[in-house]
């Protein structure tokens, strides 16, 4: 036994200074490898933004739906109980599912908004908002998720809540400019840097725009317009509030301050503009027009002309792709919409439709 230890002291003493000795080694040695960290890194690439387009057409089919990705109608569908329908653009208002429309029924003077889901193109809720000879107008919502729908000649609002799916309100009396023509014509609502909500309208042969609350209906504000300016179309910038507003009669188009309506600047459109909307950023105005085959792009910082895109035959609605790459104008009388590229502004494809479409409504597809 004794031999044993004699033979394995020397070995276990050597072991242990060897210990000792690595654990005061020079801090310039190398150290051990550090450990790999597994975390999920938080900057992770978003997917690419998606679309689709809905095209609305008094002919069969009524709807057509539109992959923005491929260009190719996916679906087409006719809507129950339909006659024609009223004015509906890229500014109506998405509640994320439905997209609230307006339908006319000429030979009752009557006009209803639905909520149609986008997904399935059925109706949620149909919502008659009274009788109209002429046309509605649908714009944004309130905060609260309330839409206002402008009634052209009756000159009146309507306020529906689309959570709730209940009309709340009629404002009637509402101004309609220098002339007993005046109307309520397109809608819009946005928050003033105030903190208070706004309704606005043009009032055609009133020549005039006017504000209102958005809560109580209170008139704040009516502009006047040149004579035979004929104001009639508009949307606000989401950007900065300004808002937009399409001449018919003078063939121009006005900006105005959002909270005080005094005239920011009038510049010169094409024959007839009657819609606006704007790139994702709000740093690019887009106007449609009824008279030329044009989509006039203008800058919303300078208020200059960019460019003017032939597109095809009264492109009337004018919508953008989220990703800012692509604006579609339905060619309203050649059965098509047309595709423009922004990065050169020229025309990148044509989506054929089985008949001519009317309005056009373009979301994100999550």
């Amino acid at each position: 036994m004794n031999h044993i230890k004699k033979i394995l002291m020397p070995l276990l003493l050597t072991v242990v200074l060897g210990a000792v000795a690595c654990s005061s080694a020079d801090p310039t040695s190398t150290p051990a490898p550090a450990p790999v960290n597994t975390a999920v890194p938080t900057d992770t690439p978003k997917p690419p933004e998606t679309a689709k387009i809905l095209a609305f057409s008094n002919s069969s089919p009524h709807v057509s739906v539109i992959d923005a990705e491929s260009n190719m109608v996916l679906e087409t569908k006719d809507i129950e109980n339909f006659t024609k329908w009223t004015w509906n653009d890229d500014n109506n208002y998405f509640d994320g599912t439905h997209v609230w429309l307006g339908l006319k029924y000429p030979e009752a003077d009557d006009a209803v908004v639905i909520a149609l889901d986008v997904n399935t193109l059925e109706e949620k809720s149909r919502h008659s908002v009274g009788k109209e000879k002429k046309n509605i107008y649908i714009g944004k919502s309130s905060k609260a998720g309330v839409i206002h729908v402008g009634k052209q000649g009756s000159a009146e609002i309507v306020t529906i809540d689309t959570k709730a799916h209940q009309v709340l309100h009629t404002w009637k009396d509402l101004p309609r400019g220098q002339s007993e023509d005046g109307v309520v014509c397109d809608a819009d609502v946005v928050e003033g840097s105030d903190g208070v909500e706004r309704f606005y309208y043009p009032t055609l042969d009133g020549n005039s725009v006017v504000m209102v609350d958005a809560h109580t209906g209170a008139v704040l504000k009516e502009t006047n317009s040149p004579e035979g300016a004929r104001p009639v179309m508009h949307t606000n910038n989401p950007k900065d509030g300004r808002m937009w507003v399409q001449e018919i009669g003078s063939h121009t188009n006005a900006i105005y301050d959002p909270l005080t309506l005094e005239l920011v600047k009038r510049i010169p459109a094409a024959q007839k503009p009657v819609v606006g909307t704007f790139s994702p950023d709000g740093s690019l105005a887009y106007i449609g027009h009824a008279g030329d085959p044009i989509v006039q792009v203008i800058d919303t910082e300078t208020l200059e002309e960019v460019t003017r895109v032939t597109v095809g035959n009264s492109p009337n609605k004018v919508a953008v792709h989220p990703n800012g790459k692509y604006i579609y104008a339905n060619a309203s009388k050649e059965a098509s919409i047309v595709i423009v590229d922004t990065s050169n502004w020229s025309v990148a494809g044509r989506i054929e439709l089985e008949s001519n479409p009317g309005g056009m409504f373009l979301w994100a597809n999550e």
